[in-house]
């Protein structure tokens, strides 16, 4: 205390302080006695600590025996208690209480200050979880708010006294009121248009059994609104969403029904066509799927027919040769002619199996996108074995083939644009009638062009039918019975190749399908000329990969005669054995075996004695993986498909590339 200034105050009682002391000890809110300090003229300087509860004494952080007789500025900040010295002051010189709120360090204290005898009774209340609590409460309000006010639909509330406690801006809009105008008002007094529409029946329905409703209403003219209004708590609430185009477009519809039943009925009709063209196109692309899973089985089934088939035809053409010569001597023609006769006929049944194995890998090869030389003939040919079970009792076949040379196609889209063709044509003729109905096949050039022709002459289509005959879903047979899909799926495939297809036709007298495609000229390849007899023997050394031991037994039959043939029965033994001795002049290893394939025999070779490769003929069965398919595309080496021919297979040696040294 300086020597300016003085305290000047009236004591308070002791048993007053003691009482205070045992009332306020256990109480959770601080209390505190403040005594004012006062000048030597009466004004209040300061105020002083008197006594303080255990509450208070935490709530400053300080001892109750630090506090007494300590001043405001020695205990507190300026924005604390120490900055509420003019109120203190007020307090007294006015004896009438006042509440403040303020900052003591982190926490929010409420403050009611009561005026005694030259001092105040001081209570603090911690409010800081409740003004959280609050600020919480407020900023969620603004937010839902803001939601509601942003929202492009009318939304608002009512109490039970149908009183509106909310309206957002859409809603008012509907009313031609502001919020302001509409707020806190009864809503029928409000709105009074509303009365007495099913609008209020409703919300009173909604009111009465506090349940949920959804209706519409007329909100204008030419304006509707759908309403939700559910009962929450002690309010209805109520959602309205404008639908006034789907109304438009509902009314549009009815209109359109009414003023035209018999279009109706005709729109039913199309639309049930288009559920069975669309239920039709869908089995035909389960039956996609199913002919792809059957290439998959035809491409393995394929490749394990062939294995054993190369090996039967071989020997079965070693077993003629030997044979030929012995039914020409005097004693044994009736014998051996016989045997040579079953053995020949066995042959044939045996290039029936490798052309039936060769359909059935065309299929499998059928989502290979890349053009080549395509043979046409041998494509009608394929045609005509898989259609003729539809051609038979219809129609006789005829072929005019001209000479023609390889188009650029892909071999087995074109045996399926002619196979549909060959199927269309024969759906084209009545049954019952062979000896007078055609199927006629022809082939010729044109300039830069192959063209092979389908003609019948079945009922032909009229102008109408024929300029429709290639659009997707378009068919004139009976529901279920066509998918109005395979013309313009063959349209598709030939234009892949580059190619057109296009279709004439007189009702009555059939039709021609003509099928045009780009000529691919041959490489003329320099002719090796052919070894004399009286030149002398010519043997070559010959190596042979292939698991498959009666395979190479019949190899080594076929080539032993004119030529040395080594037998590896592994990819593992040829690189072993290729090591050792490297002196072959034909390597024929098979693509796809258990051990090592060719690929890897090749691999191996291409990094340890790449010189060795130029002599390698692949053997496949025609089961391509796709890595087999990017090898035999990206390896520019001979390949040959079992069965093979044993002239092929002479031919290949004799022209093998002549060997170092």
């Amino acid at each position: 205390m300086s020597a300016t200034d003085t305290t000047v105050a009236l004591p308070l009682p002791d048993a007053f302080l003691a009482a205070l002391e045992e009332a306020e000890r256990e109480h959770p809110e601080a209390c505190m006695v403040l005594r004012a300090v006062r000048s030597p003229g009466g004004a209040i300087l300061d105020f002083e600590w008197l006594w303080a509860n255990p509450a208070a004494a935490r709530a400053l952080g300080r001892g109750p025996e630090y506090l007494r007789g300590r001043r405001l500025g020695e205990v507190s900040s300026k924005g604390g208690i120490a900055g509420r010295l003019d109120l203190l002051r007020q307090v007294v010189e006015s004896g009438r209480p006042h509440a403040d709120h303020f900052t003591e360090g982190e926490v929010l204290l409420q403050g009611t200050a009561v005026p005694l005898r030259d001092g105040v009774l001081l209570r603090l209340r911690d409010i800081t979880s409740a003004q959280r609590v609050e600020e919480g409460l407020r900023e969620t309000l603004d937010w839902v708010r803001d939601v509601l006010e942003s929202m492009p639909d009318a939304f608002f509330t009512v109490d039970t006294d149908w009183r509106l406690t909310y309206v957002n801006r859409n809603a008012a809009a509907l009313t031609n009121r502001s919020q302001e105008e509409l707020f806190r008002r009864v809503l029928w007094e409000a709105c009074p248009e509303l009365c007495g529409t099913p609008f209020e029946r409703m919300m009173r329905e909604v009111a009465s059994e506090e349940s949920y409703r959804l209706f519409e209403v007329r909100t204008g003219r030419d304006r509707w609104h759908e309403v939700h209004a559910w009962s929450s708590g002690r309010n209805i609430s109520t959602y309205a969403r404008d639908i006034t185009d789907k109304k438009r477009v509902q009314a549009e519809r009815d209109a359109l029904l009414a003023r035209e039943h018999s279009g109706r009925l005709e729109a039913e009709a199309l639309a049930q066509r288009r559920t069975h063209e669309l239920m039709a196109a869908r089995e035909r692309l389960m039956q996609s799927e199913k002919l792809a899973m059957a290439g998959q089985l035809a491409a393995g089934v394929g490749h394990e027919i062939n294995n054993p088939l190369s090996y039967v035809a071989g020997n079965l053409q070693f077993a003629v040769e030997q044979l030929t010569p012995l039914a020409r001597r005097p004693g044994l023609q009736d014998a051996v002619g016989e045997a040579l006769e079953a053995l020949r006929e066995a042959k044939e049944g045996a290039e029936r199996i490798r052309v039936i194995v060769r359909d059935l890998q065309t299929f499998a090869r059928a989502d290979e996108l890349r053009l080549g030389p395509v043979d046409v003939h041998a494509a009608l040919e394929f045609g005509i074995s898989m259609a003729m079970t539809h051609l038979r009792s219809r129609a006789q076949v005829e072929r005019h083939f001209g000479q023609v040379p390889p188009a650029l196609a892909h071999e087995a889209r074109l045996g399926q644009v002619f196979l549909h063709l060959l199927i269309n044509a024969a759906h084209a003729i009545p049954a019952g009638a062979f000896d007078r109905h055609r199927v006629t096949l022809t082939t010729r050039r044109e300039g830069a062009w192959v063209l092979a022709e389908v003609s019948d002459t079945g009922l032909g289509m009229t102008p109408e039918v024929l300029q429709r005959a290639f659009e997707p879903f378009f068919t004139t047979r009976p529901v279920g019975e066509g998918s109005g899909l395979g013309l313009s799926i063959c349209l598709g495939l030939v234009r892949s190749m580059h190619g057109e297809l296009t279709a004439t036709s007189i009702p009555g007298l059939g039709s021609t399908f003509q099928v045009r495609l780009p000529v691919l000229e041959p490489i003329v390849h320099p002719v090796v000329p052919a070894v004399r007899a009286d030149d002398g023997p010519c043997r070559k050394r010959v190596l042979v990969v292939d698991d498959e031991p009666q395979l190479t037994s019949v190899l080594r039959r076929i080539l032993g005669r004119q030529h040395d043939v080594v037998v590896a029965h592994s990819g593992r033994e040829a690189l072993a054995l290729l090591e050792q001795d490297d002196a072959f002049d034909r390597v024929f290893c098979d693509l796809m075996m258990a051990d090592l394939t060719g690929m890897d025999v090749h691999a191996e070779l291409s990094r340890r004695r790449p010189e060795l490769l130029s002599r390698f003929v692949f053997m496949t069965g025609g089961s391509f993986t796709e890595r087999a398919r990017a090898f035999l595309q990206a390896v520019p080496l001979p390949r040959i498909e079992k069965p093979f021919e044993p002239g092929l297979l002479h031919s290949l040696v004799e022209s093998s590339p002549p060997r170092a040294g």
